[in-house]
């Protein structure tokens, strides 16, 4: 993953390596020149101090700007990255099919996107900047010390490379704590989305209790997580500066006998002190920076898990266009089972609409007839040869171009916290339809009660408007972008009887008026399809009847006692 998003960025580091260089290669000669300044002084010569003191100052002021460059050359390519796996997440979820994004609930998505992505930042930005920068100090200091006094420096560095095992101890365990704290905080997120999401019904059953103290039980896991963490971390973080503390103390205890011996200078022995401090600080960065990395060692791989996977697309490379004109559809025997389930939804269904015709699709509740229009929207991909279009097979046709051609209006309507017009024309369709989209769905004369008209903010889901007023809206997408295969799921079920007529009529208007569409039309109520060319009645996945409606209702069977009892209670 850092290859795919930080290596494009590769000439930022660079640059920022470079200053970084600049930068420490300034702060570990300010020492050297303090040494110099206390050996003058030590000397009795007042005059060299001067010149020394502004040359450091020079070199200080220096460090500031070189320092402050270097941040923007880590740190701009972190959020590059961040805004980057950000799009890449969105446009995986879009391309991937709902049998994979339903392995994600909505709140883990969002966990995902915004705490995982933000550690990916930090780990190219921030972390990116220490790591560089903790190396480069250390190789420099290490040096001075070397060249200022190498027995000297072994001993100093005695207790911070004991506190650097220690820490590795520490890494292992850390890693698991992490994800641990990951999972639990997006159980967390999901319980409090969807107690948002059902607040009305949790209040109406005085279920209250029973959500709090879940809860509390998800609160607590992301509590203990975080305390675990936490413990190792406060462990980890003080142990290397308790080591450059010892460091010093052995500088002191060792080095001042060799500088009464005349072993060191007394400016050097300074010297040696100051780079000790600067040596302990990238040190003591390095168990900020294990936890960051392990951290966004996580967050890669839980990134990953949508990122990485192939999307079910059988048609590539390669796909077919889809039909420009109301083709065919041929059904041969489709089986489909849904992941996990024990019985197949549909079995041995066959089916022929010709280019332009209507089909309806009935039966009891959970039969198989949503499950039958997802899969000819190729939502979940059908076995191979089961589905033809215009004679080829559904799997063939390149997805993207066939769901451009196709338009299918879901059971409940989905509208989202937007105007009326963005959810008739969902950024696809042209503005110019609009009008006459929401006067084919019926949805004119409802224009008058919005306070802004189109230009209403509908709510979250729809909030403002009715069940029939949602269900028209859905309906009036599907007219705004005028596809040649239209799939309509229970659409008039919660409109009443004179607007399902005028509905029914635009449909047939529309025919006539040289507009078909191959139309696959489920419903409950009989007299929203009673006009299709023909109707298939599905029980149990399978097609128990078939033929048009005066020749089902003449027939024994389950649509002549729907329609019986339908006519008797016209609401039912």
């Amino acid at each position: 993953m850092l290859r795919r998003y930080a290596l494009p960025y590769l000439h930022w580091y660079v640059a920022g390596t470079l200053l970084l260089l600049v930068t420490n290669f300034l702060a570990v000669h300010i020492p050297l020149l303090l040494a110099v300044g206390v050996d003058a002084l030590s000397a009795g010569d007042r005059d060299a101090v001067g010149p020394v003191a502004l040359e450091a100052m020079l070199m200080a002021v220096g460090v500031l700007v070189v320092r402050t460059l270097s941040r923007l050359m880590f740190f701009t390519p972190g959020r590059l990255v961040e805004a980057h796996v950000k799009a890449d997440l969105m446009a995986a979820l879009v391309r991937h099919q709902p049998v994979f994004v339903r392995r994600f609930p909505p709140a883990e998505v969002v966990s995902r996107a915004a705490n995982d992505v933000n550690q990916i930042r930090l780990v190219t930005g921030f972390a990116a900047l220490q790591l560089v920068n903790s190396l480069i100090a250390v190789v420099m200091v290490l040096g001075q010390m070397g060249r200022v006094a190498p027995n000297l420096a072994a001993w100093v560095l005695l207790p911070i490379s004991l506190g650097l095992v220690a820490t590795g101890f520490s890494v292992r365990r850390i890693f698991v704590l992490i994800r641990a704290m990951q999972e639990a905080l997006a159980a967390l997120s999901d319980h409090v989305l969807t107690s948002f999401q059902g607040i009305s019904t949790v209040q109406s059953f005085t279920a209250e209790p029973g959500f709090l103290a879940r809860f509390d039980e998800r609160n607590a896991a992301v509590y203990d997580a975080s305390i675990r963490r936490a413990n190792i971390r406060a462990f980890m973080g003080p142990l290397l500066g308790t080591a450059g503390a010892a460091g010093v103390f052995l500088l002191v205890y060792v080095g001042g006998p060799m500088a009464m011996r005349g072993e060191v200078t007394v400016g050097q022995l300074v010297a040696f002190t100051t780079l000790v401090a600067f040596l302990v600080e990238p040190l003591r960065s390095v168990s900020f920076l294990v936890a960051i990395a392990k951290e966004a060692q996580a967050a890669m791989q839980r990134a990953g898990e949508i990122l990485d996977p192939p999307p079910d697309r059988p048609e590539r490379p390669g796909g077919l266009p889809a039909p420009v004109r109301p083709p065919a559809i041929v059904v041969r025997g489709l089986e489909f089972r849904w992941p996990g389930a024990d019985a197949a939804a549909l079995s041995g269904v066959d089916l022929d609409i010709a280019p332009g015709a209507t089909l309806g699709v009935v039966g009891p509740t959970g039969a198989g007839k949503s499950t039958l229009l997802q899969v000819l929207a190729r939502l979940y991909n059908p076995p191979p040869g089961a589905v033809l279009i215009d004679g080829n097979d559904i799997r063939t046709i390149d997805l993207d171009d066939w769901r451009r051609a196709l338009t299918l209006v879901p059971q409940r309507a989905l509208l989202f916290s937007d105007t009326l017009a963005d959810n008739v024309l969902l950024g696809g369709a042209d503005p110019s339809r609009l009008e006459g989209a929401l006067e084919d769905a019926a949805f004119r004369q409802d224009l008058t009660a919005l306070p802004a008209g189109t230009a209403t903010r509908v709510g979250e889901d729809g909030v403002v408007l009715s069940g029939g007023q949602r269900q028209r809206v859905s309906l009036a997408r599907a007219w705004a972008r005028d596809p040649v295969v239209l799939l309509l799921d229970d659409v008039l079920s919660a409109v009443d009887h004179a607007t399902e007529k005028q509905l029914v009529r635009t449909m047939a208007r529309r025919k006539a008026a040289g507009q078909p569409v191959t139309t696959v039309i489920v419903a409950h109520r009989l007299t929203a399809i009673q006009h299709a060319d023909e109707i298939v009645v599905i029980e149990n996945g399978r097609v128990s009847a078939r033929g048009t409606h005066d020749e089902l209702v003449a027939k024994p069977g389950f649509y002549r006692d729907t329609w019986l009892r339908q006519r008797e209670a016209p609401d039912a």
